[in-house]
């Protein structure tokens, strides 16, 4: 990645070194792997024993138990997984803020929780969503190979179904990387979301400026998704109803994700960026320390 804001790609990915995700309580499982689920699997750790009924693979009858009783019955076995972690950022124009950290956090962010994943011996997944959906090229491997396309997408998150074209891994935990800031019921997207995982978390990623603007006088404003131009005077009043729209915004998310048992997180681009401390994603129970 060339762009200006990849540079911070490596440090991230460092500070995420010192972490591993946190195991949700739902098994993030989907194929056999390494670690121990909570349901029945293949592992060779013995859970307990069932009747045979027909179609059972026969690999999995106790013939001892049979020669002692001439009862046919099957060993079942602690499910063994393969955890998995699906990363979705918002690539929409909102989140390439001119003269703000958005970009550079939301990928630095991917990048922290890609190295957890790794400390965690989880797979993970990249995805570029919003205009357009689709698998980040390289997003399983090594961050600085990762082929981003940009924050290009002229249309607000939400306008096209979230997952549409997407294969996420079932039972798997998703983190979704957006600034949130666009007009729009928020339980579609977390609904689709969740289908289907074990987790889901909502990472609302503002820049300074977004979350405290220091807005005065006569504006000339630019949207930054469809270059709209609009002038407009803005005051103590206006800054006010724009700082409670946005409570109002995080109170809609918030309750969306509690809804599905997931968990809205509030982080600042130019506070992740500076020094790339992941406490709060602890303090949230996405990741602990390793």
């Amino acid at each position: 990645m060339a762009d200006a804001w990849s540079n911070q790609i490596a440090p991230a990915y460092h500070a995420g070194l010192g972490y591993a995700l946190l195991r949700p309580s739902r098994t993030p499982a989907g194929l056999i792997g390494e670690q121990l689920g909570s349901g029945i699997g293949s592992s060779v750790e013995f859970m307990d024993y069932r009747e045979y009924t027909p179609g059972d693979d026969l690999r999995r009858v106790d013939w001892s138990v049979y020669g002692r009783t001439d009862r046919l019955v099957v060993k079942l076995h602690r499910e063994e997984v393969t955890p998995h972690l699906d990363i979705l950022i918002d690539a929409s124009r909102s989140m390439a803020l001119t003269g703000s950290d958005k970009p550079a956090a939301a990928l630095g962010l991917a990048a922290a929780l890609s190295a957890s994943a790794d400390n965690a011996r989880w797979a993970r997944r990249l995805y570029a969503v919003g205009e357009q959906n689709f698998q980040v090229p390289g997003g399983e491997g090594d961050p600085a190979g990762w082929a981003w396309p940009g924050f290009d997408g002229r249309q607000p998150l939400g306008l096209t179904p979230v997952t549409a074209g997407l294969k996420l891994r079932r039972r798997g935990v998703r983190v979704l990387i957006s600034d949130l800031l666009f007009d729009g019921d928020p339980w579609p997207i977390v609904s689709r979301l969740a289908e289907g995982a074990s987790a889901l978390f909502v990472v609302q990623l503002l820049a300074s400026h977004d979350a405290d603007p220091p807005w005065n006088g006569d504006l000339r404003l630019v949207d930054s998704e469809n270059g709209t131009l609009r002038e407009i005077r803005l005051d103590t009043s206006a800054r006010e109803r724009y700082l409670q729209r946005l409570t109002t915004l995080k109170q809609q998310w918030s309750a969306a994700c509690r809804r599905v048992d997931g968990r809205l997180i509030e982080l600042i681009a130019e506070d992740l960026t500076d020094g790339w401390d992941l406490r709060p994603l602890v303090e949230c129970e996405l990741l602990r320390l390793s």
